[in-house]
């Protein structure tokens, strides 16, 4: 349960990576390929680790609710 709760932190972090090289870089992500995957690839790597912690959430409250 508590590895559910720390990789969920992890989602954040990325997001906010993405976001600050979409800042920095600007316009020049339109040019750069490379960079603009690299820039993807936070963002999908945030929305895998929120939608894990997801799964993870609601297998936990499935075998053991809270009642």
């Amino acid at each position: 349960m508590e590895w559910k709760e720390h990789v969920a932190w992890i989602a954040p972090i990325l997001a906010t990576v993405a976001a600050g090289l979409v800042v920095y870089y600007g316009a020049a992500l339109a040019r750069n390929r490379s960079l603009r995957n690299i820039v993807l690839g936070f963002f999908v790597a945030a929305f895998a680790t929120a939608a894990a912690a997801g799964i993870f959430g609601a297998l936990i409250t499935k075998a053991a609710p809270l009642h």
